[in-house]
């Protein structure tokens, strides 16, 4: 039992693990914990908008700074403390309206500059085994339910405000801890893979290409994300049917990891990304128009193990081999920062004027947008392209 708990795949697994639940919360509590401290919805607006430049921001500065270029885990060390320190401000000051805007600023600035980081240290350690890969990546799905399950229980006894808080802060200290066991990252030193540039790269077609369908997926995502329980509410769903399908695309995505290596294995990468996108525009399609069909629903949210988990997982492999050891950091953090962060905030934003005035016709835009995507890996991505 020792030895596995001490190898490389749980060490991993247990760091994916807490920041997974972190994401938990940010993503489907903290618009709830910013209303319960009683705030104007102009100054949550503005709490939103700054977290996201340092969503948006963060990747790409942390990875640029070097630091600790020969010790990577040593920068996500240092952005789990600086996180930590950031969302106890809170504690420390109070609720004014200038310290949200700090704390939860710098907290989402270097939170969200951990993540390209150690998905660099995991492709490094697991050397591109994409079945590896998915197996350490399922637990930050399994502890994203955890935490919906958790959150529920813990609203009920403390509140929302210091459920989220407190609970927030011990996971961020969780996180911390958790890096301490992180394998050790020997950069290679090979003098062909140094001259590697990430401006070299975003000249070549395959990852210009791979970057605009991963920012037109996220983007097409912003409706679900946004939406999808009002949406269901209308429909006439309960809050526990609606808890029920939230969990159930998350149940799928850890099927999907359970499989995907052998996937990969059998599949390139094009035909696997057309896949993922032209599926998720169906999924889109179909929420629009028959969402309220239980039986329509229920394929929608198994969809989430393409459009999510097979895509994330085949976007791993293809910057494995296009950002290679040094420059890996670098091309996770133009990932996370183009596709989720650029491409999650300009969805968020035409998402909500859309909704404002066509409400479900929303998801019709989002299909078109990432049909489009879909569209343009299939006749841009190179056929060969493993």
């Amino acid at each position: 039992m020792q030895p596995l708990i001490n190898s490389n795949k749980a060490r991993l697994s247990q760091v994916y693990f807490a920041y997974f639940t972190i994401l938990g919360i940010v993503s489907n509590y903290l618009g709830l914990y910013l209303h319960s401290l009683s705030l104007p919805p102009s100054l949550i607006g503005v709490v939103l908008a700054v977290m996201t430049v340092g969503r948006v921001a963060g990747p790409s500065i942390w990875a640029n700074i070097r630091f600790f270029k020969n010790s990577p885990e040593k920068n996500i060390q240092l952005g789990c403390l600086f996180a930590l320190i950031s969302f106890s401000l809170i504690f420390l000051i109070g609720h004014q309206h200038w310290v949200l805007l700090l704390s939860l600023g710098g907290f989402a600035f270097f939170w969200s500059a951990v993540m390209p980081q150690l998905e660099a240290v995991t492709q490094f350690i697991l050397k591109g085994d994409s079945t590896a890969y998915s197996y350490v990546r399922l637990w930050g799905s399994v502890s994203f339910i955890c935490l919906v399950i958790i959150a529920g229980w813990l609203f009920e006894i403390f509140g929302i405000v210091k459920s989220i808080e407190g609970f927030t802060l011990l996971l961020l200290a969780l996180l911390l801890a958790s890096t301490f066991r992180l394998p050790k990252v020997v950069p290679v030193s090979d003098t062909k893979n140094r001259q590697i540039k990430v401006r070299d790269k975003l000249k070549q077609r395959p990852v210009q290409i791979f970057l605009l369908c991963s920012f037109l997926l996220q983007m097409s995502f912003a409706a679900y994300y946004g939406f999808f329980s009002i949406h269901l509410q209308s429909l006439g769903y309960t809050g526990y049917q609606i808890g029920m399908m939230i969990a159930l695309g998350v149940i799928a995505e850890i099927g999907i990891f359970l499989i995907s290596g052998r996937i990969l294995n059998h599949f390139n990468l094009k035909t696997l990304f057309v896949f993922c996108l032209a599926i998720t525009a169906f999924r889109w399609f179909a929420l629009g128009l028959w969402g309220e069909q239980v039986f329509v629903l229920l394929m929608i949210q198994l969809i989430h193990a393409f459009s999510y988990g097979l895509y994330h997982v085949a976007s791993q492999k293809f910057i494995h081999k296009e950002f290679p050891n040094q420059s890996q950091a670098k091309g996770q953090a133009l990932y996370l920062s183009l596709s989720y962060g650029v491409g999650g905030a300009v969805g968020n934003f035409l998402s909500g004027y859309s909704w404002q005035y066509i409400q479900q016709q929303t998801y019709l835009l989002s299909g078109t947008c990432v049909l489009i995507s879909a569209l343009i890996a299939w006749l841009f991505l190179n056929q060969h392209q493993n």
